[in-house]
């Protein structure tokens, strides 16, 4: 399967990093925008936006956020539909990428668009999210016509001088 980029293109940015990375690549690109998140603080006024609700729980699980996607699977689906491309930029180490990307890009393959991911994977001193990242990479993988995966631990590995936030800094740079 070739890949081919046809517009119109929706840029999708899940999560927090992800929000912010989407809003840069939507106005580098000049194309919609919309943001997923289980976070209201990930939002911005000038952005479209879906809001994962996990209740009233404080400190959700990446399997209760997934869960929560699934239930706002038919307003995601609605925000897609007029769009052949579809990126989709997702931190997992986070937990919301880590829930939101798999089941987001399910939709999109569902739906028969065209999908390009980023996708941006954790230290491995990140013991706790490495789990999960994997999982969601390799369901990513299976729904993407391109996956870009920008390793974090790669990248300070070939620069043992960087501290984290100048990876974070770098890896965030090389997606714009």
């Amino acid at each position: 399967m070739s890949l081919q980029i046809k517009e119109p293109i929706l840029i999708i940015g899940l999560g927090g990093v992800g929000s912010k990375l989407a809003i840069k690549a939507k106005n580098v690109l000049n194309s919609d925008c919309i943001l997923i998140s289980n976070d209201s603080k990930d939002f911005s006024s000038n952005n479209d936006s879906i809001h994962i609700t996990t209740e009233s729980v404080v400190n959700p699980s990446v399997q209760l956020i997934r869960g929560s996607t699934y239930m706002a699977a038919d307003e995601i689906k609605s925000k897609i539909a007029n769009y052949s491309t579809i990126i989709l930029i997702s931190n997992l180490a986070g937990k919301a990428g880590a829930a939101m990307a798999p089941v987001v890009s399910e939709m999109c393959k569902e739906e028969g668009k065209g999908l390009v991911s980023f996708a941006i994977m954790p230290f491995k001193y990140e013991k706790d999210r490495i789990f999960n990242s994997g999982i969601s990479l390799k369901r990513v993988r299976e729904n993407s016509e391109c996956t870009i995966v920008l390793d974090n631990d790669s990248l300070l590995e070939s620069n043992p001088d960087l501290n984290s936030k100048t990876c974070y800094d770098i890896a965030n740079s090389a997606i714009m």
